[in-house]
């Protein structure tokens, strides 16, 4: 009977299970070498989880120790190195750059339908390129010419849309660096205006070139720089701010009006843009509506911007009012475009040797290897290349994607956005006296289809099939007794032969 009021008075106890795992067994080892075997356990499930629960969602890379290594950012830096140092490698860096896209196709080759889709619109004028060469005049040449552009463009658009743009941008800055770096302590100088002035030329002698790259990287730079304060990434800071330095060096050293006027408008975005990330919606739709208003407004006015350009060249650097024979050169093409208005002479059939009136301009020019020589202006080379049709459908595909650059960063903006926005500006800020975005393999077309590709977005965060890992907990055990001192007022006295689950955050507040 005592039995029966016994166990009606006492229900019996149910099991509850411990979250994490059970006890553990009794171990020799020392408390430390336990939670050290327990992080070596998580590290390993990490490892596996990053290949059979995350899927493709993850984007390849390695381990190199404890720290991921992203495959985009090494793609991204073993892709325009040879690029930036293209002049030097020749034809090797042309296999390096074509042979590097297609191992990236690879290892992403789960991950294309999810990045390329969006983005098939930004193909529309490598395909008209491609295209050209039904009515060619030289056939190959335009074939050839326009698959490397196709290929430049996958390998921008596959850029644009990797998870981690924090580290594809700093792998894009580096090779930046280290041009610079070489040109200051190998470079040379070249004479340049009309009093014999000399300008830094770098490691070749186009000081435009050098300009380019140093006003470029300079760009790139700043981003970092932005990027690394907002997330107190000191050693990142530091070394791009060191970079900075030199390439603003470079660039007014090598003494070229319009990298000097593209810098302007490039930093711009950094400057005005950045600080919006954290601001309200309305703030930042009228603030960056404000900044996309001046742009039109240049663009409108781009001849009197020309006029005061060669009046500023002729006055600080010394340079003659034709900017360096560019003038001549846009009137000779004005008869070239008369000729084939629509459709052009075809992709990249211009400048070859053979051709009569490319010869007559090297001569003027004064370009002895008669190669890598173009316009300086980009909706000319269009014009006499792809003619009406191609220039406009350039035009609207960059229109687009600009468009939807800033919807995107009103909408979810953060600083990675910034900095296209930026590159993007600096780009077109020197299209009428350079030709940049239509040449395959060049690190300029790289970044303006990049930055148009990051307006479509990027892959999304992994998502794991399973609960997610969750780190080892050790547990140390210690006696203690759970019996009642008096009634109905229980304490806790240490005694042989019963248990205790301490967990690690315990043990660090004692």
């Amino acid at each position: 009977m005592t039995a029966s009021w016994e166990a009606f008075r006492r229900p019996p106890m149910r099991t509850q299970r411990l979250r994490g795992g059970g006890i553990p067994p009794p171990s020799g080892l020392s408390w430390r070498e336990q939670r050290r075997q327990a992080r070596a356990e998580f590290d390993a499930a990490r490892k596996t989880a990053s290949t059979a629960h995350f899927g493709d969602a993850r984007g390849f890379g390695f381990y190199l120790g404890r720290m991921w290594v992203d495959g985009d950012a090494l793609f991204a830096f073993a892709l325009v190195l040879p690029m930036v140092y293209l002049v030097q490698l020749g034809t090797l860096g042309a296999a390096a750059i074509a042979g590097l896209p297609p191992a990236y196709l690879f290892f992403r080759r789960h991950q294309l339908e999810r990045a390329l889709a969006p983005r098939l619109l930004l193909y529309a004028f490598p395909a008209f390129a491609l295209f050209s060469a039904v009515w060619s005049e030289e056939t190959k040449q335009t074939l050839k010419f326009a698959l490397e552009l196709w290929v430049t463009v996958t390998a921008a658009l596959l850029l644009s849309s990797a998870r981690n743009q924090r580290a594809v941008i700093k792998a894009i800055g580096l090779p930046f660096i280290a041009y610079t770096i070489d040109a200051l302590v190998m470079g040379g100088q070249v004479l340049v205006g009309v009093g014999n002035g000399m300008a830094f030329s770098g490691l070749t002698q186009s000081k435009n070139l050098m300009a380019e790259i140093a006003s470029t990287g300079l760009v790139i730079s700043g981003a970092v720089m932005v990027m690394s304060l907002h997330w107190r990434q000191w050693l990142w800071f530091g070394i791009f701010a060191v970079g900075a330095c030199l390439e603003l060096y470079a660039v007014m050293q090598a003494r070229s009006a319009g990298a000097m006027l593209g810098l302007a408008l490039g930093l711009v975005p950094l400057l005005v843009l950045s600080p919006l990330v954290n601001a309200g919606r309305p703030l930042r739709a009228w603030l960056t509506g404000a900044v996309a208003l001046t742009i039109v407004f240049i663009a409108l006015n781009i001849r009197a911007l020309m006029t005061l350009m060669m009046n500023l060249g002729a006055e600080l650097f010394d340079k003659d009012p034709t900017l360096t024979g560019r003038t001549y050169l846009w009137y000779r093409a004005f008869d070239l475009i008369q000729e084939k208005p629509v459709l052009g002479r075809g992709y990249f059939s211009f400048w070859l040797q053979g051709n009569i009136d490319a010869e007559g301009l090297w001569r003027y020019a004064g370009i002895v290897d008669r190669s890598g020589f173009n316009f300086h202006n980009t909706l000319v080379d269009l014009l006499v290349t792809v003619g009406w049709l191609g220039a406009a459908i350039l035009i609207a595909t960059a229109l687009i994607g600009a468009v939807a650059l800033i919807r995107r960063f009103i909408l979810r903006p953060d600083l990675p956005l910034v900095f296209w926005i930026a590159i993007l500006l600096y780009q077109l800020a020197r299209m009428p006296i350079e030709t940049l975005g239509i040449q395959p393999f060049y690190f300029s077309t790289t970044l303006v289809f990049a930055a148009l590709g990051a307006a479509f977005g990027r892959l999304p965060a992994p998502r794991p099939a399973h609960r997610p890992i969750r780190s080892a907990t050790p547990v140390q055990v210690w006696p203690v007794d759970y019996a009642d001192e008096a009634w109905a007022n229980p304490r806790l006295a240490p005694a042989r032969g019963s248990l205790r689950l301490l967990r690690r955050r315990e043990e660090t507040e004692e």
